[in-house]
């Protein structure tokens, strides 16, 4: 039987703290299991193959639990980029460290964007996702997660002092966006984390002091 505290302030009978937590734990896994096999899925079978019924089931729970985490399938997507920025921002007290601004960033690029099972399809929707539904994300956007690199590059003279540090940030994101958004766009066969670097080298030099 599961115990149950009084509640001092109501004097209702509630479930026990440890109740909930196990509960919440339940549910972030189920959720993780979701996610992880959704991804594999749009890696293998591209974004617009993989239907609700085929994650559910590579994820091991019925069709109902799906809905009960995600309203639809590019929530996933969203989901997937918002937890990519949180470990971006989870990065930024070492990277902040670094010697140069260039090295802070590539750092960022290369532990978040880089070496990633993508498909110009899946990145052209996650894209979609993050622009259509920004206001649904409950994290900073890659351009507030820069914003200290730059503020700390400003103060050791290493970029430019003429332009507001918030734009230089949109500049570099802007950048960086840019790059996954071409690659997603042009079949050329280029490799993206090679376009990354070359994003990352160009807007950087581009706000450099001289």
């Amino acid at each position: 039987m599961t115990k149950k505290h009084t509640d001092p302030a109501t004097g209702a009978r509630r479930p026990a703290a440890k109740t909930t937590d196990g509960r919440e734990l339940r549910s972030h896994k189920t959720r993780q299991k979701i996610q992880s096999a959704a991804l594999l899925l749009f890696a293998k079978h591209g974004f617009g193959n993989v239907t609700v019924d085929s994650i559910a089931a590579a994820a091991k729970v019925a069709k109902a639990t799906f809905y009960l985490h995600f309203s639809r399938k590019e929530d996933l997507l969203l989901a997937y980029a918002e937890r990519s920025l949180r470990r971006a921002a989870a990065m930024l007290p070492e990277v902040i460290m670094r010697p140069t601004v260039a090295a802070a960033v590539s750092e960022m690029v290369a532990a978040v964007l880089k070496g990633r099972a993508w498909t110009p399809d899946l990145v052209r929707v996650i894209l979609i996702e993050l622009e259509t539904s920004y206001d649904r994300l409950h994290t900073r956007d890659l351009r507030q997660l820069l914003l200290p690199l730059i503020e700390i590059g400003v103060a050791r003279g290493e970029l430019r002092t003429d332009i507001p540090q918030s734009t230089l940030a949109g500049f570099v994101a802007d950048a960086i966006y840019n790059a996954l958004r071409n690659w997603g766009m042009e079949s050329t066969g280029e490799d993206l984390d090679l376009q990354l670097d070359h994003a990352v080298i160009l807007a950087l030099d581009a706000i450099r002091q001289r």
